[in-house]
């Protein structure tokens, strides 16, 4: 059987490193903690954490609940919660909620029966007063949540707000003054902040808001596919679609292209998350970039600094991660004069 000897054998360093990284001690070089890694695969280790959780009274285990595995914007930030929880000695319980209140509740209990450390919560179904219970139980990190309405929930999240603001300054450079919006659902505060922006944009450049001009999607490119043919059968078509999140996007593209319209000579399209599926369509999408991986990264580690019974100071406990463009082939200058 192999020990914590072999490992430390393997690496090349002493068994109390090999033991600190393993408990997840961060006075470890990272150097040193990647050899340690690297023999635990190498060796196949099995450390036995029942006996560290007895002693340490911790188990290494947090529980990640997602709202969705089919939108690629999930996984990456799940990477970034998993790759800096590996360098801390965690593991991470994943959990795929699907957007149901009644999952993600079974998820919280099943993840608090196995006793993990902490819970990261990606928008949550759960209402305020049940955070506040589970907050009150565990170390939590909610993500994408109104703090304002609870100030001891801890918080980190893009700015979905702004990402809106600079994909409509990006098609006011480019001359648009038709651009219709394809909303996410409004179940939480980046929804709702999106959708504030949009109306803003347009107040800000003395453009009149048009309800024809705005739907609501689900996410899924099959509900940007649907709403964009709609769009498109208007007696004015929008010289641009920009969409809450880059699957819509790439949805209103290919509706725009079966109608027979040209993107970008004819409709312009953007989305909002700079996922890796956007480089592939044909043209490639113009998005706003969403931090994901970073998003995930800092999820973590302030969820590590609760578990190390840090006093986080007010102006630390939500994080706020900045968007930028990502300009590509699909947003042109607007070429009303064909669609009027």
């Amino acid at each position: 059987m192999v020990t914590i000897k072999d490992v430390a054998r393997v690496a090349g360093v002493s068994i109390g490193t090999v033991s600190n990284v393993l408990n997840g001690k961060e006075s470890v070089r990272l150097q040193n903690r990647e050899k340690v890694y690297k023999a635990v695969d190498q060796l196949g280790f099995q450390y036995n954490m029942t006996a560290s959780a007895l002693r340490t009274k911790t188990t290494k285990n947090i529980g990640l609940i997602i709202p969705t595995i089919v939108n690629p914007f999930y996984p990456e930030l799940a990477r970034g919660v998993e790759d800096e929880a590996r360098k801390a000695g965690f593991t991470v319980f994943l959990c795929n909620s699907d957007r149901e209140e009644e999952k993600e509740r079974n998820y919280i209990g099943a993840l608090l029966s196995k006793g993990v450390d902490g819970i990261i919560l990606l928008k949550p179904k759960s209402s305020q007063e049940e955070l506040r219970r589970l907050n009150s139980q565990i170390a939590l990190v909610v993500e994408d949540w109104d703090y304002r309405s609870d100030q001891e929930l801890m918080t980190v999240s893009s700015d979905g707000y702004m990402a809106v603001i600079q994909a409509m300054n990006l098609l006011f450079q480019y001359k648009h003054r038709k651009i219709a919006f394809i909303s996410g659902l409004m179940e939480s505060p980046s929804g709702f902040g999106k959708m504030r922006a949009y109306e803003i944009s347009l107040e800000s450049r003395n453009i009149s808001y048009r309800s024809e001009y705005v739907a609501y999607g689900d996410y899924s490119w099959k509900s940007g596919y649907a709403v964009a043919k709609e769009f498109v059968k208007l007696e004015t078509v929008p010289t641009a679609i920009l969409a809450a999140n880059d699957m819509m996007a790439m949805g209103a593209m290919k509706a725009v292209q079966s109608m027979g319209y040209r993107v970008p000579a004819d409709i312009s399209v953007m989305g909002i998350d700079g996922i890796e599926m956007g480089k592939l369509c044909t043209p490639s999408l113009t998005t706003v970039l969403q931090p994901k991986y970073e998003v995930g990264v800092a999820a973590f580690r302030l969820l590590g600094r609760i578990l190390a019974g840090e006093d986080i100071p007010e102006d630390k406990r939500h994080i706020m991660l900045e968007t930028r463009i990502m300009e590509r082939e699909s947003v042109a200058y607007a070429d009303e004069g064909r669609l009027i």
